[in-house]
C-alpha cells in the first residue's frame, strides 16, 4: 500500500462521476491501493463538484438530488475530507499564482503535507511545481510509480 500522500482536485471528481474513462480508472486504481488515511480531498472540491454536477452543460445532463447524495457518500467512503477555513483562504490570496481557487487547493495539500495533487489541469498548479507533484489521471503510469 502507498505512502504517498494523495490530494484529488475538483475536476477529476466531477469526471469521475460523470464517467471519463481516465478518471475512473485513475480514481479506481487509487481506491485500491491507497488508505483512506492519506487520500484527500476538501470541503471546497466537494461543494464545487455538487454545484457542477447540479448543472446541465453542454451534453452532461444535470445530476438528480438522490444522484448527488449519492456521489457525496462515495466521496465520503473514499477520501479523508479536510475542512475549508476562512484562513486558508487568506492564505491561498498571499500565493503569487494568479488562480485564487487553485491556490487554496494547493494551500489544503500542503496543510495535509501531501507529496501528489491529481488535477486535469496540472498548469493550474505549475507555479507550486516545485513544492508538489501536479499529475493528471492520464499520467496513470506515473501515478502506478508513486503509490506501489
Amino acid at each position: 500500500m502507498s505512502q504517498r500522500r494523495i490530494y484529488v482536485d475538483t475536476n477529476v471528481l466531477v469526471n469521475y462521476f460523470t464517467k471519463q474513462a481516465d478518471d475512473v480508472q485513475c480514481l479506481n486504481y487509487l481506491f485500491s491501493k491507497v488508505r483512506k488515511e492519506i487520500f484527500f480531498t476538501s470541503s471546497l472540491a466537494k461543494v464545487q463538484a455538487i454545484s457542477i454536477l447540479q448543472t446541465k452543460k453542454g451534453s452532461r445532463k444535470k445530476f438528480s438530488r438522490a444522484e448527488i447524495t449519492d456521489c457525496c457518500n462515495d466521496i465520503d467512503l473514499h477520501f479523508s475530507i479536510i475542512d475549508l477555513t476562512n484562513r486558508d483562504i487568506a492564505k491561498g490570496a498571499q500565493e503569487k499564482s494568479e488562480d485564487l481557487e487553485d491556490n487554496v487547493h494547493f494551500i489544503l495539500a500542503e496543510k495535509l503535507k501531501c507529496d501528489v495533487i491529481i488535477t486535469n489541469n496540472t498548469s493550474d498548479f505549475a507555479y507550486f511545481r516545485n513544492r508538489i507533484i501536479s499529475l493528471t489521471s492520464r499520467d496513470i503510469g506515473r501515478i502506478r510509480k508513486l503509490v506501489k
